[in-house]
C-alpha cells in the first residue's frame, strides 16, 4: 500500500514536471518566434531545442515574469480539474475538455491582468497561440500517459484490490460493471455476506470469502485497499464495518440509500435548522438548457439550408422507387408525454403501417419496441437511407420547432409508452432527440433494457460537453450504418 501510495505521488510528480517543461517550450518558442518576426530574424525547426539566446531578446524580463505567471496557474488549474488523475479510465474527449478548460482559465486571467493594469509588451499572438499550442500539446501528451497506463494497468499495475460487502442485487451488479475490464483497475478479491445460503457461493467467479464480522481479518490477510458497501440499509452493520477498518489504510466507499431512486442526483439544502436533500430529475436546468437550446435552433437552420440539395435528391429517388408521399409523419411522445407530429423520409411502402400487425410475430426487438432486421417493408432507397440515417434527417425540422433536440432519448410511439413503467417514463423528463448514446453504443443491437439504461444515464449526467461529445462519436457511426436496420 505505502509502495503504491509513493509510487503515485512519483507519477503525479513527473507528469506535473514534464507539463512544466511542454508549457515553457510552448510558451518561449513563440516568444521568440514572435520576436523574430518583429526583427525580421529568420526562425527554424531548430531554433525550438535552443533557448540560449533568449537573454538577449527585447523585453525578456516582462515576459520572464508572464511566463511563471502564465505556466503556474495554468499548472494549478490542470490540477484543479483532475487532469493529473491518470489512473482513472477516461475517454479522449474528457481529457481534452479538462485541459481545453484549465489552459483557457489560465490565459483568460493571465490576459485580463495585462489589460487590467496596463502592462505592455505582451502580444495577443502570444496569448492566442500558447493557449491553441498549449492545449493541443498537453492533450497529445495525455493520449501517450493514457495509452501507457491502460496497457499497464492490464498487466497488473496500479490496480486496486476490491472487497464487496453484500452479495446481494448491488454487488452483483458492481461485479457485471467490473469483470472482464482490467483496465478500469479492479481485482475483486470477493465477497462478504451473512447470508447462510451463500456460504461458499461464487458471483461470475468471486467467492463469498466469509460474514461482515470477518471483515477486519479479511482486509488484513487478503490486503485489501477497497471496501464497496453495497448495503445501505444496515446501518448498524455499516457502522461497525468502518469501525472495524477506520485503522486500516483502505478506502471505504458506501453505495448511497435509494439508490434506485436518487439516481438523477441531489441537492442538499436547509429548512431553517433542518437539512434536506432535494432530488434531481436531470442536471438538465438552468442557462446550459438555454444554451441547449440556442444550439439547436442555430445548427438545425443551418442543417435544413445546407442540405437542402439532399433532401431534393432524396425526396425524388423515393417517388421513382415507390410512388406516394416523401414525408412520413407520425405521433411519437415527447417530453413529458407531449404528443407531436414526428417528420421522417419515408423509407417503407405506403401501407407499412397496416402490414405491421401481419408481421408481430417476426418482431425480433425485445419490450414494446418493434424491428426487423429485414423487414419487406422497406423499400430498395428506404434500406439505404435507412443504412445511413438519411432517413432522420427532417426531424431538423421538429429541432428547429422544438419538439426535439439535436441530442436526447429517441421519442418513443405512443403504443410504446402505454406499455412504460415508472423506470421507463423517466426517458419523457427531457426533450426527446435525433441522436442519443443509444445510437453510438450499438442502435439496433442492443437490448431494450439497455437501451432504457443508456437513455437514463444520459439523463442524470447530461451536460453539454456530454451532448458534444455524442454528436461527435455520431458521425463515424452514421457513415459506417453500424447497428442500422
Amino acid at each position: 500500500m505505502l509502495r503504491k501510495t509513493i509510487a503515485g505521488i512519483v507519477l503525479f510528480l513527473g507528469l506535473l514536471f514534464i507539463d512544466a517543461i511542454i508549457l515553457t517550450f510552448t510558451f518561449f518558442n513563440l516568444y521568440l518566434y514572435r520576436i523574430n518576426k518583429e526583427l525580421n530574424l529568420p526562425f527554424s525547426a531548430t531554433d525550438i531545442f535552443d533557448l540560449s539566446s533568449l537573454a538577449v531578446m527585447p523585453n525578456f524580463d516582462p515576459y520572464l515574469k508572464m511566463y511563471f505567471f502564465l505556466v503556474g496557474i495554468t499548472l494549478l488549474f490542470l490540477v484543479h480539474f483532475r487532469a493529473y488523475w491518470v489512473v482513472k479510465r477516461e475517454a479522449s474527449l474528457d481529457k481534452f475538455i479538462k485541459v481545453f478548460e484549465a489552459v483557457s482559465y489560465a490565459t483568460i486571467i493571465a490576459m485580463g491582468t495585462t489589460f487590467a493594469f496596463k502592462i505592455p509588451f505582451f502580444s495577443r499572438f502570444v496569448f492566442f497561440a500558447y493557449w491553441s499550442g498549449a492545449i493541443l500539446t498537453l492533450w497529445i501528451w495525455r493520449m501517450v500517459v493514457r495509452y501507457i497506463v491502460t496497457v499497464l494497468t492490464r498487466r497488473g499495475y496500479f490496480t486496486k484490490r476490491l472487497l464487496i460487502i453484500g452479495a446481494g442485487r448491488m454487488g452483483q451488479r458492481v461485479i457485471d460493471e467490473l469483470s472482464g475490464k482490467p483496465a478500469l483497475g479492479y481485482e475483486i478479491v470477493g465477497l462478504i455476506d451473512d447470508d447462510p445460503q451463500k456460504k461458499d457461493w461464487t458471483y461470475q467467479g468471486v467467492p463469498v470469502l466469509g460474514r461482515n464480522e470477518e471483515v477486519e481479518q479479511l482486509v488484513n490477510s487478503h490486503n485489501i485497499e477497497e471496501l464497496l458497501i453495497t448495503i445501505p440499509s444496515e446501518r448498524n452493520l455499516i457502522s461497525q464495518i468502518i469501525a472495524k477498518t477506520r485503522r486500516y489504510n483502505v478506502q471505504i466507499r458506501v453505495i448511497p440509500e435509494m439508490y434506485d431512486v436518487i439516481l438523477g442526483g441531489v441537492e442538499v439544502g436547509q429548512l431553517g435548522p433542518i437539512p434536506y436533500m432535494e432530488m434531481l430529475k436531470t442536471p438538465m436546468r438552468g442557462w446550459q438548457v438555454a444554451v441547449k437550446r440556442v444550439i439547436d435552433i442555430v445548427a438545425s437552420a443551418l442543417g435544413l439550408v445546407l442540405l437542402a440539395p439532399l433532401f431534393a435528391l432524396v425526396a425524388v429517388a423515393i417517388m421513382v422507387d415507390n410512388p406516394g408521399p416523401v414525408i412520413f409523419k407520425q405521433k411519437r411522445v415527447g417530453k413529458n408525454g407531449r404528443i407531436f407530429d414526428f417528420y421522417k423520409f419515408r423509407s417503407m411502402v405506403v401501407n407499412a403501417e397496416e402490414l405491421r400487425e401481419e408481421l408481430a410475430a417476426a418482431n425480433e426487438a425485445d419490450g414494446p419496441v418493434f424491428k426487423i432486421k429485414h423487414d419487406p417493408r422497406v423499400t430498395r432507397v428506404g434500406a439505404f437511407i435507412r443504412k445511413y440515417s438519411i432517413d432522420e434527417l427532417p426531424q431538423l425540422f421538429n429541432v428547429l420547432k422544438g419538439d426535439m433536440s439535436l441530442v436526447g432519448p429517441r421519442p418513443p410511439l405512443t403504443s410504446e409508452v402505454e406499455e412504460y413503467g415508472d423506470w421507463e417514463w423517466r426517458r419523457l423528463e427531457v426533450t426527446p432527440g435525433l441522436t442519443c448514446i443509444w445510437q453510438v453504443s450499438g442502435r439496433s443491437n442492443i437490448s431494450f433494457d439497455k437501451w432504457i439504461e443508456l437513455d437514463i444515464y444520459y439523463i442524470e449526467n447530461w451536460s453539454l460537453w456530454l451532448d458534444i461529445r455524442i454528436l461527435l462519436q455520431t458521425i463515424p457511426v452514421v457513415l459506417t450504418g453500424k447497428g442500422a436496420y
